[in-house]
């Protein structure tokens, strides 16, 4: 993979939490191959080790910051990072979050607090630090990591389901709250992705899942990317408060 010399996001500083697996390695990648100069963040240092050193052996600008989005001091690390490394931001990805599958029976108030801490405080951190930088600059676009489980209700998600309505209602709010400020806020909404967690479910598991999206399959990582990198891109200057699913049609049923 060789980085373009001009892209959609070419020089943009983009900062992409929970980078290091999945949909979010996907995004690292293909902003890359547009131009970005990446600030990368996840938890596990050494996968985010790997993956910084790939894309800059491959001309990519990048450094990673390891920390927990839930913490409000990592981020303000992570911010800092980014502005004294590059100068500011651009675009935020908050992507960073877990999937737990947990019914109410099943779920304990400790996963609940564990699960809105990353999801729901971990995404409002994000958005909160980065947001502050762009609107000293008067510009900037933030892309947040919502679900098909913010919008369709589903057995075995009493925990994960509703943090992602708080991802799609942060969204909404900040695109208001931040739109006279020159700073757009949209997120997509994936589907079932191939993702290592889905490779969990076994193959009856999977065969499940895919049977309930009209497409036919699971989602790419790399789908969900294109996605996030519209949105972040010039090509979306008018869209702000949006939420786009990246679901093959499960929505739509």
């Amino acid at each position: 993979m060789s980085r373009q010399t001009i892209g959609r996001v070419a020089n943009k500083v983009t900062v992409i939490t929970g980078a290091a697996r999945g949909m979010g390695r996907a995004t690292a990648e293909r902003f890359a191959q547009e131009g970005a100069k990446l600030v990368l963040n996840d938890q596990d240092q050494a996968p985010l080790d790997e993956l910084v050193q790939t894309l800059n052996a491959n001309g990519t600008n990048a450094i990673g910051v390891a920390g927990d989005v839930a913490s409000e001091a990592d981020i303000k690390r992570l911010i800092q990072e980014a502005v004294s490394t590059f100068g500011g931001i651009d675009i935020l990805v908050a992507n960073a979050g877990i999937i737990p599958e947990a019914d109410l029976a099943s779920a304990t108030a400790d996963l609940w607090d564990h699960t809105m801490a990353v999801d729901g405080r971990g995404m409002f951190l994000s958005c909160k630090y980065a947001a502050a930088e762009m609107v000293k600059a008067g510009r900037g676009a933030i892309v947040c990591l919502s679900s098909i489980s913010a919008f369709a209700g589903q057995k075995g998600q009493a925990v994960y389901g509703p943090a992602k309505f708080v991802a799609s209602g942060l969204t909404k709010h900040l695109a208001i709250d931040l739109a006279d400020k020159g700073v757009r806020v949209n997120a997509v909404a994936p589907g079932t992705i191939d993702t290592p967690a889905v490779a969990g479910l076994g193959k009856e598991g999977i065969e499940k899942v895919v049977s309930l999206h009209p497409l036919g399959r699971i989602g790419k990582p790399e789908e969900v990317a294109n996605a996030i990198l519209f949105l972040a891109s010039d090509e979306a200057s008018f869209i702000t408060g949006a939420v786009l699913p990246v679901d093959g049609g499960y929505l739509a049923q």
